[in-house]
């Protein structure tokens, strides 16, 4: 056995076993799996402490963590002070599954930048218990790239169940009492469904008169399929150098500008970098689209392009119209009186994912509610705005 794990490698399966007394090694590996991890998942079912001197590896490219509910021995305290340790970009990936009955594994998946992976599984969740006070008992192993493959894809199925830990969830959420310092469990069973409060829903807007506007917008979208593989073309000839950013401007089709005045502004704005931006996106994988979508809008917003919101939200919306909404000003005026508010220092993709996330959920929750997608909820959201006196 080859056991220079803290050092370098792992190249068999090493348990670890700690006790009170005993000087394990299960928080250095943690520590580790943080420092060095170009791709990081964490699957704990409670979360009741955070060590916040813990640094995430910078160029860490993918990023999940995702916590358990059952009984209500997570603590909130510890969920504000992740939310507060996550570095921008990162503050749509911390989650809940609050549709998982019975959420109970505990797991630390990652990979080096020298490809190699790697997995904790055993006992411990992630707390300074875990690490000192518990006996506990885990396994450290390398992971084949197939293996580590098949780990982010189960972890990745675990993200429609979730939502994103928010102000607004953890306000819903029961905390379980405390007894002796520690969390007691709330007389639930393991299996009990998802409540109400599981959920973190914004009140969707009245849909009074909206049938015939709903109707015009399905028109709208099939008239948008049935020109999607030019507009598509032009986006890449943009991107590939092959048209320029003014031709391209010029080139664009009649499109739902919603934001008045985006006309003027758009004009000035770089549409080969918007157009890389959305190739990538389009191109990407399903379950790396929302990271993608994430990363494309922090580097437009750091290189302050005037046509990231409206325009490329409305090229977003139409081409996945059950995944991301549109940004316009009726739709920020709505979100404003909703009540939506993002994680402090959240960034501009940040932002953008943990709206679309929240709006899935929402309509999900309201299976009767006449849109379907987010595309028809944006056509009522503008009518009930429109309409407001």
């Amino acid at each position: 056995m080859r056991n220079e794990h803290l050092g370098g490698t792992l190249d068999m399966t090493e348990l670890l076993l700690h006790s009170p007394d005993s000087e394990g090694t299960l928080r250095d590996h943690y520590r580790r799996a943080f420092r060095e991890a170009t791709e990081l998942m964490i699957v704990s079912a409670y979360l009741t402490e955070w060590d916040s001197s813990l640094r995430l590896n910078s160029r860490c490219s993918h990023f999940r963590f995702v916590i358990g509910k059952d009984f209500g021995i997570t603590r909130k305290a510890a969920c504000e002070a992740v939310m507060k340790w996550l570095p921008r970009g990162r503050k749509s990936q911390f989650l809940v599954a609050t549709q998982i009955a019975g959420f109970h594994p505990k797991s630390v998946f990652w990979r080096d930048k020298s490809g190699k992976a790697y997995a904790i599984v055993g006992s411990s969740n992630l707390t300074m218990a875990a690490f000192e006070r518990n006996y506990e008992a885990n396994v450290i192993l390398p992971l084949t790239a197939a293996r580590f493959s098949e780990a982010r894809r189960w972890v990745d199925e675990l993200v429609p169940l979730s939502v994103p830990v928010s102000k607004e969830w953890l306000t819903k959420y029961r905390e379980a009492p405390t007894r002796g310092g520690r969390p007691r469990r709330r007389p639930t069973e393991p299996g009990e469904p998802p409540s109400d409060g599981d959920y973190v829903k914004l009140a969707l807007p009245s849909t009074r008169g909206i049938e015939e506007r709903i109707n015009q917008r399905r028109r709208a979208l099939r008239e948008y399929r049935r020109n999607q593989p030019g507009l598509i073309r032009l986006f890449r000839d943009c991107a590939a150098g092959r048209l320029s950013s003014v031709k391209f401007y010029e080139a664009l089709p009649e499109l739902r500008m919603q934001a008045r005045g985006w006309e003027r502004q758009g004009k000035k704005s770089d549409f080969r970098e918007l157009s890389k931006a959305f190739v990538r996106i389009i191109d990407a994988d399903p379950e790396e689209r929302d990271d993608i979508v994430l990363q494309e809008l922090d580097s437009l917003e750091t290189a302050k392009n005037p046509a990231r919101g409206a325009f490329l939200s409305e090229m977003l919306c139409s081409y996945f119209p059950k995944l991301y909404p549109l940004l316009n000003k009726p739709v920020q005026a709505w979100l404003k009186k909703a009540g939506f508010s993002p994680p402090r220092g959240a960034s501009e993709g940040d932002r953008y994912i943990l709206l679309a996330r929240t709006l899935r959920q929402s309509l999900q929750q309201h299976p009767k509610y006449p849109a379907k997608n987010l595309a028809e909820l944006d056509t009522i959201i503008w009518e009930s705005e429109r309409q407001r006196p």
